[in-house]
This record gives structure tokens, C-alpha cells and sequence, in this order.
């Protein structure tokens, strides 16, 4: 692995999206609801853990496709915050993403759009361009959801060139996708996710832990961080388990979209700076 003494993350976001907010005093089926005004926001996994990191002092560049308007508009975004970027160009627009609150209850409702498909050239493109920025990183991060069409092959070809260039890989999918990771230092999926991913119920803490070591004895990653929402996080590895207590946050810290990507970021800045997992 290369020094963390001058760190460098890199962060691949395949399926980024536009992120809209906007909340409606209620929700009512059939009725028109006047929205308040919207925000939008750069979106996807790399992208936000990308914000996330430089905002916490380590330099991040955000590799990710994009395609049409919505795509050009994502990268306006970043260059106006001052994101190091690597926008690869696709044929598809690149999707929104919608959350909406309800002002009455305070709840948030989320309307994820799926992405355009990938051809089979682009998906190459992608994994050259991540082999050319991995060559000058410490740290790949491969974050957010595969775009219809992305390849079985993908995640193993991301290992591969994570290990052809030392880097320490961290990956945050889920779906099939999650089962394909080869050689991971930390994944880190939500329990529904790992509920999904190993059709199993996983009720208590320890058949959660039973269920993370699955993923540890496959090869797929040496430490499995499982997000627990209110409920904190599992830090898993062959021989040891951390409990991390969740922090009780208000209502007034408002969304709570992208609060895995900051997780991530948070672990991977960690990592960076040479620290261990807890």
C-alpha cells in the first residue's frame, strides 16, 4: 500500500445523480402539491464522499459518468464548489433523484430515478480512466449503484487495478454487485443490504456479525462496516467486532441523504491519515 503520509483519494461514482430537494406542507394522493423552492445538489456515492473528504482536509478527486444536461449540470456544480473532477463522458443523461418532505410529520420520501444503460465501451472507458487516477491515489473509492448494463466483470476489474496500484480499495454497492468484490479493505453495506445480498433475516446483532464474516471468508473485503441507522454500526473482521454506538441527531440537521457517503468518507479520511478502524 503507498504511504499515507501525502494522501490522495479517489473516489468512481458509475450511476451519479442529480439530487433534488423540495418539501410540501402534506402529502396527498391525486391532489397538486405546490412544492417549495428546490435545492439540487451534485449526487452518487464517490461524489458525495468526494465533498465530504476534501471538506475534512484530505484532497479527493470525483471520477464518475455523465451523460446529457443533467450530467452537465452535475459537473457545474462541482466546479463551483471547487471539487477536482474527471467527468466521463457517456451517451445516456445522467438521472435525478428526488426527496421530498413532508413539513406536517417531518418525513422524507425519496424517488430514485434508475440510471441510463451502459455500453459495453463506456463501461472500459470507465475502468481505463480509474486505472490511469488510480496510478497517482492512496485510497479508491467505488461508491453508489451500478448503472443498468455495468458487467459482471466490473467489481473484479476494480480490484484488480486497486491492487496493480497499491491502492486501498473501499467499495459501498449493493444488489448482486456487493457479492462481486474481490480484495476490499472495508465495504461497508447497510443491514438492508446485507440482509439483501445474503437472503437472510438477520434479527440480532450476532447473526449480523455471523452474516458480515461470510462476506470476510468469500475474499470479499477484510473488514465490513454495517451501517445501522439509528442504531450505529458493526465494525467486523475475522477476529474482532466494534459496536459503535449511533449519535441521537435533531430534526433540525434536516436530510438525511448521503449520510452512508459521509460515513464512508469518514472512514476513509480515517484511513488515510493512517488510523485504525475502531
Amino acid at each position: 500500500m503507498k504511504s499515507p503520509a501525502t494522501p490522495h483519494i479517489v473516489t468512481v461514482t458509475m450511476n451519479p445523480a442529480l439530487d433534488i430537494h423540495s418539501s410540501v406542507p402534506i402529502l396527498q394522493a391525486t391532489e397538486k402539491m405546490r412544492c417549495s423552492r428546490p435545492r439540487y445538489d451534485p449526487g452518487g456515492g464517490g461524489i458525495n464522499v468526494a465533498r465530504a473528504a476534501i471538506r475534512l482536509g484530505v484532497p479527493a478527486t470525483a471520477v464518475f459518468t455523465s451523460g446529457g444536461p443533467t450530467g452537465a449540470r452535475i459537473e457545474a456544480l462541482l466546479a463551483a464548489e471547487g471539487i477536482a473532477t474527471a467527468p466521463l463522458g457517456i451517451t445516456g443523461g445522467s438521472r435525478e433523484s428526488l426527496t421530498v418532505r413532508e413539513v406536517r410529520t417531518g418525513e422524507e420520501y425519496r424517488f430514485v430515478l434508475p440510471g441510463p444503460d451502459l455500453t459495453a465501451t463506456e463501461e472500459q472507458h470507465c475502468l481505463a480512466a480509474m486505472d490511469e487516477f488510480a496510478s497517482t491515489a492512496t485510497h479508491l473509492v467505488v461508491s453508489g449503484s451500478l448503472p443498468p448494463g455495468c458487467s459482471d466483470v466490473f467489481f473484479p476489474a476494480v480490484s484488480a487495478i486497486a491492487d496493480r496500484h497499491g491502492c486501498t480499495l473501499i467499495v459501498d454497492t449493493h444488489g448482486p454487485a456487493l457479492l462481486r468484490v474481490r480484495g476490499a479493505a472495508v465495504i461497508k453495506p447497510s443491514l438492508r443490504e446485507l440482509r439483501e445480498a445474503l437472503d437472510l433475516p438477520l434479527p440480532e446483532t450476532d447473526s449480523q456479525v455471523e452474516a458480515a464474516r461470510i462476506l470476510i471468508t468469500r475474499g470479499i473485503a477484510d473488514a465490513v462496516v454495517v451501517s445501522r441507522g439509528a442504531a450505529g454500526a458493526l465494525v467486523v473482521t475475522t477476529d474482532q467486532v466494534t459496536d459503535v454506538a449511533g449519535v441521537p441527531i435533531g430534526s433540525g440537521f434536516g436530510s438525511g441523504v448521503g449520510a452512508g457517503d459521509n460515513m464512508v468518507a469518514g472512514i476513509t479520511v480515517a484511513l488515510a491519515r493512517g488510523r485504525p478502524l475502531p
